[in-house]
């Protein structure tokens, strides 16, 4: 999580926004972003989808790598970055870098029993997105509807419209998430 901390404020900074300014922005308290920044908390992923809302950035950007030069782009799963979020219980692994120059950023969550991605559901930012789950139960929720999806379940949304993902399992979920800009 350290290097998610680091890369927010990064962004954070070349956009000059103060802790203060980015926080309102964001729905969250200015004290609650200086501890995701300095590494003291793990957020939520809802909170980091917030926060790169309120820099009009997608959530893959905090895990960007430098592309390689090759066509195809092949991720062996030994060489990914995974940063797993203590508040949401749950790991998000990127499976492609350089996400700038992509139209499309595809992303395995991973919720452990119980997990959610937030404790209440939030929005993203501009796109659509395409989730299936690979193992295990999930629910999804999405304008006040709940969904109960297995294995092999897909769902196309709109993640402007308030949404969430929780595993009501006993054995960790595997969502397979393609969000497109």
């Amino acid at each position: 999580m350290k290097q998610v901390s680091e890369r927010l404020r990064e962004l954070r900074k070349n956009q000059n926004l103060s802790l203060r300014t980015l926080a309102k922005k964001a729905g969250i308290s200015a004290s609650s972003l200086s501890q995701i920044e300095s590494g003291q908390v793990s957020p939520s992923i809802a909170t980091l989808e917030k926060v790169c809302a309120a820099l009009e950035l997608p959530i893959t950007t905090l895990f960007d790598e430098t592309p390689g030069e090759s066509d195809p782009l092949v991720m062996p799963a030994r060489n990914r970055r995974r940063v797993y979020s203590t508040t949401s219980h749950a790991t998000v692994e990127p499976l492609a870098r350089g996400f700038a120059a992509k139209k499309m950023q595809p992303l395995l969550i991973t919720l452990d029993p119980g997990g959610e991605v937030g404790e209440q559901p939030y929005a993203g930012i501009k796109g659509e997105e395409f989730a299936v789950v690979l193992s295990g139960t999930t629910l999804f929720e999405q304008a006040g509807k709940v969904y109960d999806l297995g294995p092999l379940d897909a769902v196309y949304f709109d993640p402007h419209q308030p949404h969430n993902w929780k595993n009501p399992g006993t054995d960790p979920a595997t969502i397979l998430l393609v969000v497109s800009l």
